[in-house]
């Protein structure tokens, strides 16, 4: 999961620096994206670094995705309604949001996934362990 993080945490720095690049005058806001994939790419490589913080950094990195998504649907959703449009603006948001929203969506299949393995873990430990307490109590 750390990796497809560092992906989309490229991802979403390149979408960052082309809007900021690409438009008529450089605003900082434009670097949104960018500042989004910066912390997941943190999230990332921590998560490489100290395996021990993995779940904690993916779960932050996972909320981080969803603000993203949520930030980026908000303004432009409201874009729309507008009288002047900026096109520039509105791919660079609606990629930002895409971005996001599967990078989310992959969040919660692993997650789920992982469970899966826990659990299933957890139920092939559980009569081990209960044979190993009816041999002692023999």
């Amino acid at each position: 999961m750390a990796k497809l993080t560092a992906v989309f945490g490229l991802l979403l720095i390149g979408n960052g620096i082309y809007g900021y690049t690409a438009g008529e005058s450089a605003s900082v806001t434009a670097l949104i994206p960018a500042f989004v994939g910066i912390a997941l790419l943190l999230c990332a490589v921590g998560s490489i670094v100290k395996p021990a913080l993995n779940m904690h950094l993916m779960h932050v990195a996972a909320l981080l995705g969803l603000l993203g998504c949520l930030a980026a649907l908000g303004r432009l959703v409201p874009g729309f309604f507008e009288d002047e449009q900026n096109t520039l603006v509105q791919v660079n948001l609606g990629l930002m949001a895409v971005l996001c929203g599967g990078y989310v969506y992959s969040c919660f299949r692993s997650f789920k996934e992982a469970g899966r393995r826990r659990r299933e873990a957890a139920a092939a430990a559980q009569p081990e362990s209960s044979a190993a307490s009816e041999a002692s109590a023999e």
